[in-house]
């Protein structure tokens, strides 16, 4: 069994130097006597150590707490918002359920809407056909057009013909009129002279 003073070189501890015992069977049987004097030097060592550790795990202690107290503040807020979201969803259930009827109608004017457009597709082409003879016709039409004002221009010097001749008709009827004037008088003196 080794013994050891506080004489020894100012250690605290045991060094594994000092022990002269081997195996396992040794340190267990080891001994530490202390003086009253290295008592209290650990005990004014351990009572440093706690008072750093104070310095440290009461303020941190109060941190905690506030943490733990902003949490909860957090989570309470949470909750009131969750509270106040749901509210707000119950309502838009209703609109929900119309706007997917809205939907199921809407889907169904889409595929009416694929269906017009492949009649479309079907008929764009006899379109193309149809539209290429129009072109011809068009080009018909205004050949037409241009004897039309051809002819136009044949009818307006008709017409100012048959006004002349209107005119003249006028003027031979007058002539006409002047011409029985004259000759009934004479031929009524001499119907009067005649037996029939």
């Amino acid at each position: 069994m080794v013994k050891i003073s506080d004489t020894d070189q100012g250690d605290k501890f045991p060094r594994l130097s000092d022990v002269t015992e081997s195996g396992e069977a040794a340190l267990h049987t080891t001994q530490i006597n202390l003086s009253p004097e290295a008592f209290e030097r650990f005990a004014d060592v351990f009572e440093g150590a706690v008072r750093r550790w104070e310095r440290i795990v009461y303020p941190a202690m109060f941190v905690m707490v506030l943490v733990m107290a902003y949490g909860f503040f957090l989570m309470f807020n949470l909750a009131n918002d969750m509270r106040v979201i749901a509210q707000q969803i119950a309502p838009m259930a209703g609109h929900m359920a119309t706007l997917t009827r809205k939907m199921e109608h809407l889907t169904g004017s889409i595929d009416n809407m694929g269906k017009d457009m492949s009649v479309i597709a079907r008929v764009m082409p006899e379109m193309n056909e149809k539209l290429s003879e129009m072109t011809a016709m068009r080009v018909q039409v205004e050949i037409m057009n241009k004897r039309m004002e051809f002819m136009n221009v044949h009818m307006e010097g008709m017409n100012q013909q048959m006004s002349t001749m209107n005119s003249r008709m006028y003027v031979m009827t007058g002539s006409v009129a002047q011409m029985n004037r004259t000759v009934g008088r004479p031929m009524n003196f001499m119907n009067s002279f005649m037996p029939w």
